[in-house]
Parts: C-alpha cells; sequence; structure tokens
C-alpha cells in the first residue's frame, strides 16, 4: 500500500496512498475521534520510512510465541496426536523459532503420519524455517567433532573449553563471537563446521540475502535476525566475512551496504544473546573486515589458522585420505616430499587424489608410497607464495591470544611483523 522507496521514483497512486495515510495520521479528528488505523506488515523495512517515522505513529512488534505461549497453543489447538520419545512440554520447548502457523502444520503433519517422534519434528522444524526466511539460511548438520581437526591445538583447546562452559549454562563467560582467519585452504570453515559438531547445537549458515529491489535486503536480514534470536542457542557461520557483511564505508547501492552493516554490528553487540547466538566469521582477509565488527563486544577471539609444520603433514596426510576415499598410512608419506614448503590441507587432499586417480589408472599396480611421491613431486600450489605469506601476517596480527601462534609468531616483534605485512601488500599491490 505504501511501500519502501524513493518518493520521486514512486509511482502516482502509491504517492496519493502515502500522502492520504500521512494525513490521517496527524488529521485532529481522528485524535478526538475513537478511530483507529492498523497497518499490518511483515517488515517495516517493508514499510515507506516517511510512515515509520512518522511521530504519530506508533509501531507494535508481535513476535514469535515463547515456550509458554506455545505450550498454551499446542494445548488449545485442537489436533490430536500420538506422542513417540517426545512429550508434549518437549514438542512445546523444541518449537522455539516457530510460528503458531508453523506448529499447527507440524501437529497436521504427525496427525497424518500417525505420530510425532523426533526425527518428523526436527525435520519439519529446519524445513518450515528455512522457508520461513525465503531460503535465505541454511541448516547444516555436522557429523564430525574437533577429533578430526588435525593440529590447531592451541584453537581446539580454547574451542573445548568454550563448549564445556555452554553444556555447564555458563552463557556470560563465553564469547560473542569469534573470527577465524588465516590463508585460503588452511581449514576455516573444517575447523567452524566440526565445532559446532561437537557442541551439538543448530548450526545454520547464511545464504545471499542481498535484492535488487529497495528495502529488500534489510528486511530480508530483518527476519533472519528475529529467526537467530528465536532459535538461540544456535551457530551462525558466515564464510568470506569480509565480503559479505557490507561496509559502513561502502556506497554505490544506495546506502543498503551501511544500513545491512548496522544491523549486523547492532546485533552482535547486543550483550543479551551471549553464548545463545555464537556468531563465526571466516577469511582470509581479517585486515579488509571493518574494527567495528571485530572489535571486543562483538567477535571477540581471533583464532589465526596456519599451514602444517613438515612435523604435522604425514598426520594431514592420513586425515585427507580418509576424507578422499583411499586410506593411508603415515608409512606411506616420506616427510622430505613437501619439506619447506607451505602446503594446505587442500593442497595435500588434492596431492591424495591425483595419486589415487593414476593409481586407479593403472589398476593398482604399484604401492601407494610411490603414487603419493610422484603426485608430491608434480604438484604446483595455484596460489602466490607472496599472498599466502601476506594472509599470514594478516592473521598474526588479527590474533587475541598468544597461545594460538606458533612458537616462531609468539616471540615475533609485533612492529616487525606489521612492518613486513605493509612491504608484502605494497608489493601485491604494485
Amino acid at each position: 500500500m505504501a511501500p519502501r522507496g524513493d518518493l520521486q521514483f514512486m509511482n502516482q497512486e502509491d504517492f496519493r496512498t502515502l500522502i492520504t495515510v500521512q494525513k490521517w495520521a496527524t488529521d485532529p479528528l481522528f485524535a478526538k475521534s475513537d478511530v483507529t488505523i492498523v497497518l499490518v506488515t511483515g517488515s517495516l523495512q517493508d514499510l515507506n520510512e516517511a510512515i515509520v517515522n512518522n511521530p504519530f505513529t506508533a509501531k507494535i512488534e508481535i513476535g514469535l510465541p515463547d515456550e509458554a505461549e506455545r505450550r498454551d497453543f499446542i494445548a488449545g489447538c485442537n489436533i490430536p496426536v500420538k506422542y513417540e520419545g517426545v512429550t508434549e512440554e518437549v514438542f512445546a520447548r523444541q518449537t522455539n523459532a516457530l510460528s503458531r502457523v508453523d506448529i499447527s502444520v507440524i501437529l497436521r503433519e504427525a496427525q497424518r503420519l500417525g505420530r510425532l517422534d523426533a526425527g518428523l519434528l526436527s525435520r519439519k522444524k529446519k524445513e518450515l524455517i528455512e522457508k520461513s526466511c525465503f531460503g535465505l539460511l541454511e541448516f547444516l548438520e555436522p557429523n564430525r567433532t574437533l577429533d578430526d581437526v588435525q593440529g590447531q591445538d592451541g584453537a581446539k583447546k580454547r574451542l573445548r573449553e568454550d563448549i564445556s562452559l555452554i553444556k555447564k549454562g555458563a552463557w556470560d563467560a563465553l564469547p560473542m563471537g569469534y573470527l577465524f582467519c588465516g590463508p585460503v585452504g588452511t581449514g576455516k570453515t573444517y575447523l567452524a563446521t566440526c565445532a559446532i559438531g561437537e557442541l551439538g547445537v543448530p548450526c545454520v549458515q547464511l545464504l545471499n540475502f542481498r535484492s535488487k529491489w529497495v528495502g529488500a535486503t534489510e528486511g530480508n536480514l530483518e527476519k533472519i535476525l528475529l529467526t537467530l534470536r528465536a532459535l538461540g542457542p544456535v551457530g551462525v557461520l558466515i564464510d568470506e566475512a569480509d565480503a559479505f557483511m557490507g561496509d559502513r564505508d561502502q556506497g554505490g547501492d544506495s546506502g543498503t551496504s551501511n544500513r545491512t552493516f548496522a544491523q549486523f554490528a547492532t546485533q552482535m553487540g547486543d550483550t543479551r544473546y551471549r553464548g545463545k547466538i555464537l556468531w563465526i566469521l571466516m577469511t582470509c582477509r581479517p585486515d579488509l573486515l571493518p574494527v567495528d565488527i571485530k572489535r571486543q563486544g562483538r567477535v571477540e577471539i581471533h583464532i589465526p589458522l596456519f599451514y602444517p609444520s613438515d612435523a604435522e603433514k604425514p598426520r594431514y596426510f592420513v586425515a585427507m585420505s580418509k576424507k578422499a576415499g583411499w586410506p593411508v598410512v603415515e608409512g606411506d608419506v616420506d616427510p622430505k616430499w613437501l619439506a619447506g614448503k607451505k602446503v594446505s590441507g587442500a593442497d595435500i587432499e588434492a596431492i591424495i587424489v591425483a595419486a589415487k586417480r593414476q593409481s586407479l589408472l593403472d589398476g593398482g599396480a604399484g604401492p601407494k608410497k610411490a603414487y603419493l611421491e610422484k603426485a608430491a613431486s608434480d604438484f604446483i600450489p595455484v596460489t602466490s607464495s607472496l599472498e599466502v605469506q601476506h594472509q599470514e601476517l594478516a592473521s598474526v596480527l588479527e590474533c587475541t591470544d598468544r597461545s594460538f601462534l606458533p612458537e616462531e609468531y609468539r616471540k615475533a616483534d609485533r612492529a616487525e611483523v606489521m612492518k613486513e605485512f605493509h612491504r608484502l601488500k605494497a608489493l601485491l599491490e604494485s
């Protein structure tokens, strides 16, 4: 009726409607009478700002039902179902972030199937939340834990300590979020999903919520944040965070990036959700992430990840070979093959896949070690060594705890690291 948008681009019908509603809001005859005009919208971001910001209008948010309201609704909706493995109380508790309509959908589906069990509840809840967010977020179901992560001992120790606090309910002792940074291929996303898998709480990944329509981007993000607030505890993974989250100073999009950045910053800094919305940001360029986001009180713990040392590489071969479906043992790997070379876990996986491919072509005639040696000697990393070093130093400078750093950087002069970082940056930009 009165959509958001610049007045000069509005059609005459929308413009007349907007003027009429504004007149109603300020008309003393309406103020003196018992007439109340109620506008209903799914998001304030969809409504013209001239109405939203009008001092004569009141804004009333109708949020998602809390546990007590859900319990009353389930008891009063008169949809008989047979509970298996869950009780009515558990059902009410587990339907957080769902609307009353969503709850009735689950009950009717359970009535049709003849039972309501944990599997149906979990499957329908994820489906309904993803649908209510217009497919802008995706539930992840990690089946791995931190035991599956090779190396990164300092990071794993800190994450396990925090996971134990979450399980004890000590929310106020937890960080608002984590920043995983490091060169490409260091396993940032893998570490995050393994940590969430060990924690055992729902985990979502934000998809592209941006739209070409005025106000739609902010409305999409508002819906996502509302769902996350109701869903907690929940882990939120944001990959390539430096590009994803917008910037206060970014231009060329009518201020959309500025407004989405402000929405993210406001939510991340809301300490009422400490430990309930666990933000995990990942990037290989933490220096490009606005300081407003990565400051203390928002994303507080910055964990740098590094390529494996020469001593760790055989263990990486064993771990990655399981993922590739071509298991090897440490005895099949000679540390000298990649000695002194900076290779990531992804690089090692590529070497294993190449060795497996050749083995299949040869019918598995030779020993695995011979195929691995040939693949390792032929392998050429696709990333520039200067870029890798630049990203590594950027991560070192972002680190918030010396225990996360390898020995060579733990004792390094920070001023010298900064100097080398800027030297490499100048070389890459020249």
